[in-house]
């Protein structure tokens, strides 16, 4: 039987060792506890240190959407508000709408490796710069900075870097 006439009950082939649709619930989580601590360093707020937390947020929305909720991606965002003292709600409103792109995109990018993921994801990296111009704007006037957008080169240079840690198993779950 071809893969044609299988239809939609066709698996994707594994392309990895290490499958990430195969990750515990340990790992999950406790890879989104460690890179919430990464951006809990004092150089996290530098425009142009990214965002480990956004990177892993979407790459289980990719993987394992069964697994990233909204509400779990909202009370990061919280926590990360109480963190950086933003306005309440700014980054939680930001997680949500990058999770919820990412899930959209994610039967496709299941496909693609890890540096045609990078460019295919620009538009969901430059998401957070854009919402956070926006809301800066609106809510507290302040002016344009250009830097913010750097991060979106970053997250397209350490996206291969982070979906090869990700995708490690070290069978915690």
């Amino acid at each position: 039987m071809s893969n044609f006439s299988k239809g939609f009950n066709y698996q994707r082939p594994d392309k990895s060792i290490h499958d990430p649709t195969l990750a515990g619930p340990l790992w999950v989580y406790g890879s989104l506890l460690l890179s919430w601590l990464l951006d809990l360093l004092p150089s996290s707020h530098w425009p142009f240190f990214p965002s480990f937390l956004v990177m892993t947020l979407i790459f289980w929305a990719i993987h394992q959407p069964n697994r990233i909720f909204y509400w779990l991606a909202f009370c990061l965002g919280l926590l990360t508000d109480a963190d950086t003292g933003a306005v309440f709600g700014q980054h939680a409103l930001t997680y949500c709408v990058v999770v919820f792109c990412a899930e959209l995109m994610s039967v496709r990018l299941l496909w693609l490796s890890p540096i045609s993921q990078a460019i295919s994801l620009l538009p969901v990296f430059l998401l957070p710069a854009v919402l956070k111009t926006v809301e800066s704007f609106l809510l507290s006037q302040q002016s344009f900075d250009a830097a913010w957008f750097l991060q979106v080169l970053l997250f397209i240079v350490f996206w291969p870097l982070w979906v090869w840690f990700l995708s490690r198993r070290f069978y915690l779950g």
